[in-house]
């Protein structure tokens, strides 16, 4: 056969290749753009803007590896829209239609199907395009279409490698699990069940099948050695890995559901592919060969069933994490309608049919919708628009999650302030010490004014963060909106004044001494400390408030706040116990020359202020001078 007829043979089937591709490049950049950005997406993008050492310190806590925010990393540099953001996805979800061809024709072909292996690869290619959960995770910008290219890269050099033999492909194969072991921890179970597959299908290569394995491993030993041991003691500590029968077959009804990806069309889909698997089974001409072949797709989603439901006790359990094995079902499928087609061409085109009618509810009334990612009333952009217009260009935002840092890092413009993080809330709570160390200290010594948004408040680990802010910075605003707790504090620069006449209110809270800014910088910061006492046990919930007047008595700044900002009611005081308490408050620019401070309680039930002997309603600690240049600051 001369090239030119070698040429004119191929030349239909890449036109049918080339018209899925571009089925499946319409499927997944259709509404692309249409739901907003998901609080995973958010995590993306925030842990994807910061350095690489941090990138890999904050993934060694995580169920994830780095190569994913690595290439995000650099994709991020095309724009902030949620279009270019998740094109990335779209690109590496598009690869996985021509690597499902060549890798069903390996298949096909190292499984002694040499006859049907173009039917196979390109029925594969379909598959592959029309599949809800590949295309859904297509247009996320998260690592999981990024999972499947580099599985079925890694598929496809191995199977032509045991076929042909050749040592570039071993290479390529190396190259290709290392990478897709660096995405997707558990995509190293389709390794093994491709790994395992090639040597019972080709037993005399088995030395360099190994050898290729190990090689792959080997190249993943520095961050497996540096990332798996935090991870595993994280996550095991939770529950542990434990599982009862009851807990497996239920995680393994939900896996083969999830991996369906029937979501929107219900049982029905799932019946539909055992259907045409078993019909194909049951007709093929040599059921020991399509056993055979079959076994590639079993032992990989067999491995990753077992291990995402091993797992999900653990962390959770998540359909996502079945990523892996989505293009072996595709191959299955596709191995399935090529026995049907080969048995009768309508057998065949009826079966493609139902495949593709079973898919269709899912793909319309689920894909596109994103409801796994969008799902209650999170607004990707709440925290950018409670913060415009409170901050100041030389603020700096500190989130407690990156997911919500990824939201603010997408709308910031130029003139909005930096960000930076306390990761303290799921899925990692890295230590305090190493977040102040490394962000929060250097942020206090070059900023005056610091943000902190606190998804959830002061639940869990967030305590700990605030009460050290608490304790060590002066706190001048909080406010609650909706699940999410919004602070501002402030780090003086003026010199300090103290103060300790002492003070008796009602009798019963003494405050013994005081030390304020008595000379703002040109940040116009004041800091207020505080230290109070009790006489007695007291039963009420009492609020301080620091005010600042101007000489002819107008009130230009205050702070008003549960003692220690919320953290010590009074009913909590102990007699005689001292209370280290800190307010903030910051001078507008056009506010000139000096200020009184004065301290004072109050019941908030009543706004009654409680009095001093002499039946004044609060203490004048003195005079604060706004330094110059203070109300000219921008």
């Amino acid at each position: 056969m001369t090239n030119r007829d070698c040429v004119c043979r191929k030349r239909p089937e890449l036109l049918v290749l080339g018209s899925i591709v571009l089925l499946a490049f319409a499927l997944r950049t259709y509404h692309l753009a249409l739901q907003p950005l998901s609080w995973d997406e958010g995590w993306s993008i925030g842990l994807s803007s910061q350095s690489l050492t941090t990138i890999n310190r904050i993934t060694a806590l995580d169920v994830h590896p780095p190569l994913y925010y690595y290439a995000f990393k650099l994709w991020l540099g095309l724009g902030h829209s949620e279009l270019l953001m998740r094109f990335l996805s779209v690109v590496a979800g598009l690869l996985t239609v021509p690597l499902a061809y060549v890798t069903g024709r390996a298949w096909a072909r190292a499984a002694f199907l040499e006859d049907d292996a173009n039917a196979i690869g390109g029925l594969a290619a379909l598959s592959t395009a029309i599949s809800p959960f590949l295309i859904y995770y297509a247009q996320v910008a998260r690592m999981f279409a990024l999972c499947a290219t580099l599985g079925l890269l890694a598929a496809y050099c191995l199977l032509e490698a045991v076929r042909t033999g050749k040592g570039l492909l071993y290479v390529g194969f190396v190259l290709g699990a290392a990478a897709v072991l660096h995405t997707f921890y558990y995509a190293g179970l389709v390794l093994a069940a491709v790994v395992v597959y090639a040597i019972l299908i080709r037993p005399r290569r088995w030395r360099a099948i190994v050898r290729s394995g190990v090689a792959a491993l080997l190249l993943c030993v520095p961050w497996l050695s540096y990332a798996v041991p935090p991870m595993l003691e994280r996550v095991g500590s939770r529950t542990g890995f434990a599982l009862g029968t009851a807990e497996i077959l239920r995680f393994l009804a939900d896996g083969l559901f999830g991996l369906v990806f029937a979501y929107g069309a219900g049982w029905r889909a799932v019946y539909v592919v055992g259907a045409v698997l078993l019909c194909a089974l049951l007709l093929a001409r040599s059921k020991r060969a399509a056993l055979g072949a079959l076994l590639l797709p079993f032992l990989a989603i067999a491995f990753v069933l077992v291990a995402v439901s091993a797992g999900a006790k653990a962390h959770m359990f998540a359909a996502r994490y079945l990523i892996p094995a989505s293009p072996f079902l595709s191959l299955a499928v596709a191995w399935a309608l090529a026995t049907l087609w080969g048995r009768s061409r309508w057998l065949g085109v009826t079966a493609v049919l139902v495949v593709v009618l079973s898919a269709l509810p899912t793909i319309s009334n689920y894909v596109y919708a994103k409801p796994y990612e969008v799902s209650g009333s999170f607004d990707p952009t709440a925290d950018y628009r409670f913060l415009y217009g409170r901050t100041l260009p030389e603020d700096v935002v500190f989130f407690n999650i990156l997911s919500l840092a990824g939201q603010y890092e997408r709308l910031r413009t130029p003139s909005d302030p930096t960000w930076s993080f306390v990761q303290r809330w799921d899925p990692v709570i890295e230590p305090l010490e190493t977040a102040l160390e490394q962000r929060v200290l250097p942020a206090v010594q070059r900023h005056h004014r610091l943000w902190f948004v606190l998804y959830k408040g002061t639940v869990a680990a967030n305590l700990a963060l605030k009460d050290w802010l608490d304790h060590n910075s002066f706190p001048a605003f909080g406010q609650w909106r909706e699940d999410t707790l919004y602070l501002l504090y402030l780090s003086p620069t003026g010199s300090v004044q103290q103060w300790s006449s002492g003070a008796v209110f009602d009798g019963t809270i003494r405050l013994r001494s005081a030390e304020y800014t008595a000379r703002t910088g040109s940040d116009g910061c004041i800091g207020v400390s505080l230290v109070w006492s009790a006489e007695a046990a007291l039963e009420r919930n009492y609020k301080v408030f620091v005010h600042l007047y101007t000489s002819d008595g107008r009130l230009v700044a205050q702070h008003d706040a549960v003692p220690v900002n919320e953290l010590r009611p009074t009913p909590s005081w102990l007699p005689g116990e001292k209370i280290a308490d800190r307010h903030g408050m910051w001078v507008p620019p056009e506010i000139r020359g000096s200020l009184r401070l004065a301290v004072g309680l109050y019941d908030p039930e009543t706004n009654t202020r409680l009095k001093l002997s002499s039946g004044a309603d609060l203490v004048d600690l003195g005079l604060i001078e706004l330094a110059p240049g203070a109300a000219t600051r921008k």
